[in-house]
């Protein structure tokens, strides 16, 4: 399986080019456009490492390459998120099950909140043997039981998630896990591509609950964290 790897920022996918270097196979850097395709190995699966930049058009445009250009088997999109789930805690992590685009509204031709005309249903399903895969590697990363990882909705929106009014709109009409600003675009460019996907979130703030503050303190820790746990993935994907 050859896997294409997203993250938004730089420190998403830091700890993914350093693991590729170190890896002792060749690594082919290439652009496309404005973005710097990594290829190589990580854990023994031939994997391409990209960092997408911010919002839903630039994680969109990359997944389309990766797939388009680079032939990936799957992609997994790595980061952090504001957690809206009950009882999920700041460095716990979420899974998708399924993705939505909150901020998606055509409500006024009939349409549920987040459905995009000529589709089925507002929400894109994640792979299931991709996110078993993700529970067994993070397992596997020792952060349980300190933390732990939950399968559940992702919510993408082009505007970071601050104010208690928008939490509780989303909330009422998704239920998200979490919500961020990248996840469901790639599912809908991967879905219709016929690609299997996995998103990996690691909570970086509570959204809305002094989101700013904690996002500063923790997003670098919470990057981190969604990266070591891919890694861990694609070597239990590389090995099966």
């Amino acid at each position: 399986m050859r896997c294409g790897v997203i993250g938004a920022v730089s420190d998403e996918v830091t700890l993914l080019f350093e693991e590729l270097k170190a890896s002792g196979s060749p690594v082919k850097a290439s652009l496309r456009g404005n973005l710097e395709f990594h290829e190589g190995t990580l854990r023994g699966c031939p994997a391409v490492v990209v960092c997408c930049g911010v919002g839903k058009v630039n994680a969109a445009l990359c997944a389309q390459i990766l797939i388009s250009d680079f032939a990936v088997d799957a992609i997994v999109n790595t980061g952090s998120a504001g957690g809206l789930a009950e009882g999920l805690a700041v460095l716990d992590m979420v899974v998708a099950t399924d993705a939505v685009q909150h901020d998606f509204d055509v409500t006024a031709f009939g349409y549920p909140p987040g459905q995009i005309p000529g589709t089925d249903s507002p929400f894109w399903p994640a792979d299931p043997g991709l996110r078993a895969a993700a529970l067994k590697a993070f397992e596997r990363s020792g952060k349980a039981p300190e933390r732990r990882m939950v399968p559940g909705r992702v919510a993408s929106g082009d505007a970071f998630v601050t104010e208690a009014s928008m939490r509780e709109r989303i909330a009422r009409d998704f239920a998200p896990a979490c919500v961020e600003m990248e996840g469901a675009a790639v599912a809908q460019v991967a879905a219709v591509n016929r690609v299997p996907f996995a998103i990996l979130r690691s909570i970086s703030d509570l959204a809305g609950h002094e989101a700013t503050m904690s996002y500063e303190d923790f997003a670098v820790q919470a990057a981190h964290t969604s990266a070591g746990v891919v890694m861990e993935m694609l070597g239990i994907l590389a090995s099966t």
